[in-house]
């Protein structure tokens, strides 16, 4: 025999519409407003990782992505739903019997028709209540999955950082290969034990339960009991395949919502699309110009200004880890030395930087290359990272338009890293 609920817990759930709203308007504003430091993190983690941490965090990002784009439809959704409620709710407290059947507007015919396809406007608005109260918790259970696929991508990030040490790549992508095998395989054989004629049989007794729960418990390290409690009730209470059909629904709908901004890190992330994203002067941006420049994090080169009234270019390469690789195979690195100050050290170290900048970057204007430029390597405040800075003169340039174009030694795939700047000089 169920134990009965206290009555303080029935009327809490008879007027959790009250904290739904709140939550609910709250939550949207966090959500959108969350959105902006998931971008920044995004754009801060392409200058601070190296090319295979890069490639796998396109992946983490999907699915951080997707799950904030969850919360953001979820409770819009939540929040129009119960408007709609509540509309309901207020017109069944006017007309408490809805559709009237005794009206002469109607003939009989089409008030019968109505009256059964509209029969009880009370019913309709507790639906509608049942609806709204569901979301959430089935939104809750969608983000720990999303949440929980994030958060192993970046455990598989930090051990194969350290396995790496010891270990060659191949070795160690075998090994995260084999670990997904064995989870695919512990979850085909857990939905066989509870499925079809299986599901009674002695194996399934014995060890079904234990199989998924554990199961579970390993991959849900985050909010497993909650994600074990919504998805079990509402399994229990409806069929396997509307259950894994509405899970599954509900996730390609937020990877719609989320793929936009994944191909927005694409870009930058992918090493094919990284060297040649605007590598033509019409894709350049606002960001390639200082005067246009806002508090984000510097990702492009760029210029003072698109005019350009003086006789020179003041030029910013923002330098980022994926690049230090072939920076080392290029120019002779600075080793520090322990003999010496601090102070001498990064002076020498800047010495050395400056040195291998003309090895390593190529710069043209109108696809003329220009020579002996000095390079100053500096440290952005905004990125708080490293790039190189240059001025060139550009008196002898005539009035009208030019193209400034940055090409490196960096190589992604078969494409040359190549920026292109469009500039007008005034004068």
């Amino acid at each position: 025999m169920e134990k009965e609920k206290p009555e303080w817990l029935q009327a809490l759930e008879a007027q959790s519409w009250q904290a739904e709203l709140i939550a609910s308007g709250l939550a949207i504003y966090g959500s959108i407003s969350m959105g902006v430091y998931l971008d920044y993190f995004s754009d801060w983690a392409v200058l601070r990782f190296e090319e295979r941490t890069l490639n796998i965090l396109t992946f983490m990002f999907l699915y951080i992505f997707a799950a904030h784009a969850l919360l953001v439809i979820s409770f819009i959704t939540h929040l129009v739903l119960r408007i709609l409620w509540a509309g309901i709710l207020g017109l069944s407290s006017v007309f408490p019997k809805g559709v009237n059947t005794e009206t002469k507007v109607y003939p009989d015919y089409f008030k019968e028709k109505l009256k059964r396809d509209y029969p009880d406007l009370s019913k309709y608005s507790l639906e509608l209540d049942k609806m709204c109260s569901l979301i959430f918790s089935v939104l809750c259970a969608m983000v720990i999955v999303l949440i929980n696929i994030s958060l192993w991508i970046g455990i598989y990030l930090l051990a194969s950082f350290l396995l790496l040490k010891f270990l060659p790549v191949s070795i160690v992508n075998f090994i995260g290969y084999i670990f997904i095998g064995i989870y695919f395989l512990i979850a085909i054989i857990g939905g066989i034990m509870t499925q079809g004629k299986f599901k009674n049989s002695k194996v399934s007794k014995k060890y079904g339960y234990q199989l998924i729960m554990n199961t579970s418990k390993f991959v849900y390290l985050i909010g497993n009991r909650s994600f074990n409690y919504i998805t079990q009730t509402i399994r229990s209470n409806t069929t396997s395949k509307s259950f894994f059909i509405g899970m599954f629904a509900i996730l390609i709908l937020s990877m719609f919502f989320a793929f936009p901004r994944f191909i927005n890190i694409v870009e930058v992330y992918k090493p094919e699309l990284f060297a040649n994203v605007s590598s033509h002067e019409s894709y350049a941006v606002k960001e390639n110009y200082k005067d246009q420049l806002d508090e984000k994090l510097i990702l492009q080169p760029y210029i003072q200004s698109e005019l350009i009234e003086v006789d020179f270019l003041q030029v910013y390469i923002p330098l980022f880890e994926r690049e230090k690789p072939i920076i080392e195979d290029v120019c002779d690195i600075y080793v520090w030395n322990d003999d010496i100050s601090k102070n001498e050290n990064r002076l020498l170290r800047a010495r050395s930087r400056n040195r291998c900048a003309p090895k390593y970057y190529n710069l043209m204007i109108d696809e003329k290359n220009l020579k002996n430029l000095s390079y100053h390597y500096k440290s952005e405040f905004q990125n708080d990272r490293g790039g190189y800075e240059v001025f060139i003169p550009i008196d002898s340039l005539d009035m009208g338009h030019h193209v400034l174009k940055i090409g490196s030694k960096y190589k992604g795939g078969d494409q040359n890293y190549i920026r292109s700047i469009p500039f007008y000089k005034t004068k």
